[in-house]
């Protein structure tokens, strides 16, 4: 199956939520038990709805009597057989009983309190992240999900797994030749589900870049290509959308704020002017000055160096 196949069953990379409460839900849940599309079915709903009483109430960890008058609290009125959802990964073939959104994000986002706020999980859910680039940037993509520090990450990248990349990218042997943003895709919604999911698998280009830059609140740069960087820039100072980058060496995160620059401020921390940024996005080719540009040879380690050399 090709990128563009897969791209088009979005089923092969996004749970499907299925609600029992609803006709068509029991309808649809029969129907993939029936065509072996659900082979295993995980159901531990019991525990994750104890496990909400409790973070709720910590004290009742040690009060089974108590803590089993707080079950009934949560599931008073309420069918148990059509509480929560289904979650159905079509990739494994498996099916996972969950709690109903809004109680799955509770108990999901309990460990990050209170170094996030539930005012700031709540105003972080509202926001969209954009990842270029899927190696590096795919580790990114999956600590944003874990900590549902966004509602929705738009994905990225043109690119197959191949073997060289596993020393970088959360991935198997198996998954070689797939598309890196149906792997980064599919461990997302695996972790959560919920999260909205949109995916730009021929990455981005001078066709795209502006439909891409407008649905975000933040750009994470990790791309390789030299046309996909200057134009993710010329686009988000258009746009006024703030850019983050990582180079990998020494730590180095950098944090663009086009959200308060203007073209006359540069790019790259005035490294890069206007003009010439513009050159950039039809140059495919790096040199050492257009790296030096981007990465700053004096501030890279000597590893640093030694590694850009070889590119």
């Amino acid at each position: 199956m090709s990128s563009s196949d897969l791209y088009a069953d979005t089923l092969s990379w996004k749970a499907e939520i299925i609600d029992p409460s609803t006709v068509e839900g029991i309808k649809r849940f029969s129907e993939l038990k029936l065509d072996g599309s659900i082979r295993t079915i995980s159901d531990t709903l019991e525990n994750q709805v104890a496990e909400l009483a409790i973070i709720r109430n910590p004290m009742l960890k040690q009060d089974p009597t108590g803590l089993a008058k707080a079950i009934g609290e949560i599931l008073l009125g309420k069918d148990w057989d059509t509480y929560g959802c289904w979650a159905v990964f079509n990739w494994t073939g498996s099916a996972v009983r969950l709690l109903p959104e809004d109680e799955f994000v509770e108990v999901r986002t309990n460990r990050n309190k209170n170094r996030i706020t539930k005012e700031e999980q709540d105003g972080l859910a509202l926001k969209t992240v954009g990842i270029v680039g899927l190696s590096v940037g795919q580790a990114a993509a999956f600590n944003i999900a874990m900590e549902r520090s966004a509602g929705t990450i738009i994905l990225a990248d043109f690119d197959d797994l191949e073997l060289s990349n596993l020393n970088r990218i959360r991935a198997g042997v198996h998954e070689l030749g797939m598309p890196k943003w149906i792997i980064a895709a599919r461990a997302i919604s695996e972790v959560d589900p919920f999260i909205n999911i949109e995916v730009f698998p021929k990455g981005v280009t001078e066709n795209n870049i502006s439909s891409f830059i407008e649905k975000c609140d933040v750009v994470i740069d990790a791309c390789d290509g030299l046309a996909a960087k200057a134009l993710i820039r010329l686009e988000a100072m258009e746009r006024k959308i703030p850019v983050i980058m990582d180079t990998s060496d020494r730590g180095m995160l950098d944090i663009e704020r086009y959200d308060m620059l203007t073209q006359d401020d540069g790019f790259l921390h005035g490294r890069i002017d206007y003009e010439t940024m513009v050159s950039l996005k039809s140059r495919e080719t790096w040199t050492p000055e257009t790296l030096n540009l981007f990465v700053d040879f004096a501030s890279a380690s000597e590893k640093g160096r030694e590694s850009l050399a070889l590119m």
